[in-house]
């Protein structure tokens, strides 16, 4: 038997092979984040970091304008990147011995772990409150959970579907859907995967007989939303979020046949020279205030096992989160993003 159609048949042969489907547990009061005094005293000692990061800028912005009203005497020097370009730049500063970031904060952690090795050993104090499905390494934490919705314009769509199913449906065929091209990234990585694994193996040839437009990345996508020249597309809820929020025509809803979420892998790198900053960094961004700020201004979800907060759009009854198995992440990537491009038409 092929090497390839054995994996293959190892990712739909039983439940626990698959990636985990949960809920989250009741919600909770909120723990304060009061850090230790000689934190913060090496901390203001510092006197900053770098952040090295594969977020949108503007969200990130706004996650720095939270910490630094907590603390301002932390400024925190931003350097933005896409995924695979962010990676290579930090290990070819690693072997040059010339790696400033203090903290990588990144959407892909089968990236991040391939460099397990230049992270410092950390835990926030709130470790045992997180997910163990959303760790994949002792070193590396979610700072941020995204989670895909179906999103839509309102003023050209009147009757929206509400499930990954109703995607396949005749009636949005003809250009009515954009979607996320598979090989864009770590998160649509992460759909794709839940797609075949959850929805099942012929839901791409489904999908793809409604003949959706193809997009590079979320952000053009949801900009072609807003102006209508789609009115559908399955997108990360926190690039929808804000746009709704400024009063764009765009709204979103979480499928009722799951949502998949692609958990950060962040962390502080050893050779650091702000480790005391990088380390408050980190465990404010962990800490029920950090993750609250995420929920509350960034529309994301959290891999805190009970949330703080109930996410916005999310009904903890309904909705159940699902997280892909991390070996498959890895060993199923590259022959299934070339049976995705194939369903999908799609030459890179």
């Amino acid at each position: 038997m092929p090497k390839r159609m054995f994996s293959r048949r190892q990712a739909v042969g039983s439940l626990a092979a698959l990636g985990l489907l949960t809920q989250y547990g009741p919600a909770r009061a909120a723990k304060p984040f009061e850090p230790v005094g000689p934190l913060l005293d090496a901390a203001k000692k510092d006197g900053g970091l770098v952040l090295y990061t594969a977020a949108f800028p503007e969200v990130m912005q706004d996650v720095i304008t939270a910490f630094n009203k907590r603390f301002p005497f932390v400024r925190v020097n931003m350097v933005r990147a896409s995924g695979g370009q962010l990676i290579t730049r930090v290990q070819s500063e690693a072997a040059a011995g010339k790696l400033e970031a203090d903290v990588l904060d990144h959407s892909d952690r089968g990236q991040t772990k391939t460099i397990e090795d230049l992270f410092a050993d950390y835990a926030p104090p709130n470790a045992d409150d997180y997910m163990a499905s959303a760790l994949v390494s002792p070193k590396l934490w979610p700072t941020i959970t995204p989670a895909w919705a179906i999103a839509w314009n309102p003023e050209i769509v009147k009757d929206p579907p509400r499930s990954w199913a109703a995607l396949c449906d005749p009636k949005y065929a003809g250009g009515q859907i954009g979607q996320v091209i598979g090989p864009s990234g770590g998160t649509t990585w992460t759909r794709v995967m839940f797609e075949r694994q959850v929805l099942g193996e012929d839901y791409w040839a489904r999908q793809a007989a409604v003949k959706p437009k193809l997009f590079p990345s979320g952000a053009p996508l949801s900009d072609a939303v807003v102006r209508g020249e789609v009115g559908i597309a399955p997108l990360i809820f926190n690039i929808v979020y804000p746009k709704k929020q400024a009063g764009a025509p765009i709204d979103a809803v979480y499928p009722s046949d799951g949502i998949p979420v692609c958990p950060y892998g962040s962390g502080i790198l050893k050779s650091g020279k702000h480790q005391a900053a990088a380390r408050l960094w980190m465990d404010w961004c962990l800490s029920d205030e950090g993750q609250i700020q995420s929920i509350r201004d960034q529309g994301n979800l959290t891999s805190l096992k009970n949330p703080p907060v109930v996410p916005v759009g999310f009904d903890p009854a309904v909705h159940k989160l699902w997280t892909p198995n991390f070996q498959q992440f890895q060993s199923l990537h590259d022959a299934w993003l070339e049976d995705w491009n194939k369903a999908y038409g799609y030459r890179q």
